[in-house]
């Protein structure tokens, strides 16, 4: 049996101002390597809402969708690379949901998972919100080297739906992640890059466990174009992280 990659036994629990757990070290070293090295270019679509009351914009590409295909087909992903198959086979995969279950407490035998890649580049953000009713748990993998602390982009764990009522500033540093438990007060945002970012892009993964009933999912809402390794806002990408 293969030694799962994931490595939720390392996870720092924090409870204030609601229940979510960070890892510092989430992959094997080499793992996280092969996965940053190898994160997509290509497949993403622009999202964005004009919402007042949750706005955003970013890019976005589905790897697994919470409700599969009418003809229960899968998606065509020829070109996902090794490394992100063997990710998405595990988190997608019963060993993976047994343990993530353990570590929050919820059941999640039944519930239907999606996994997204997002890529925020220096323009993007997201506003301060509490999730759907529809997520239990979402597991945000990040994949950003370097990025100092300058750069801004961090996810904020927030006290209130006031975007200056910041409880905890969480950097995407490589082979980071944290696990969010949904609940009526697990407000938090992403915040816009600092100035001093040269352009740089946040590349992150997420994995969402859905109530069993309907899931409503998180894929795009809104496709403006796609995006292509050539956009300008990339091209400044130290290190093709």
């Amino acid at each position: 049996m293969t030694s799962p990659s994931v490595r939720l036994s390392r996870a720092r629990a924090v409870h204030d101002p609601f229940d979510y757990y960070h890892l510092d070290a989430t992959f094997p070293p080499d793992r996280a390597e092969r996965l940053r090295q190898t994160f997509p270019d290509t497949g993403f679509t622009k999202v964005s809402s004009a919402d007042p009351h949750k706005t955003y914009t970013m890019w976005a590409r589905v790897l697994h969708p919470a409700s599969p295909p009418a003809d229960g087909g899968a998606r065509p992903d020829d070109d996902l690379p090794a490394p992100w198959r063997a990710f998405l086979a595990e988190v997608t995969g019963a060993d993976y949901r047994a343990r993530l279950a353990e570590l929050t407490g919820i059941d999640l035998a039944s519930c239907p998972v999606e996994v997204n890649l997002w890529r925020y580049p220096h323009d993007c953000w997201l506003d301060p919100h509490v999730d759907k009713e529809s997520k239990l748990v979402t597991h945000v993998f990040y994949f950003n080297r370097p990025w100092p602390a300058q750069w801004g982009g961090n996810l904020l764990v927030l006290g209130s739906g006031s975007a200056d009522d910041v409880v905890h500033r969480v950097a995407p540093a490589d082979n980071t992640s944290v696990v969010l438990v949904r609940s009526e007060k697990s407000w938090h945002a992403v915040e816009k890059a600092d100035p001093r970012n040269p352009g740089a892009a946040r590349l992150s993964a997420q994995v969402i466990f859905h109530r069993p009933a309907e899931p409503e999912s998180t894929e795009p809402e809104s496709t403006e174009r796609e995006f292509r390794a050539a956009e300008p806002a990339m091209a400044a990408r130290p290190d093709r992280y």
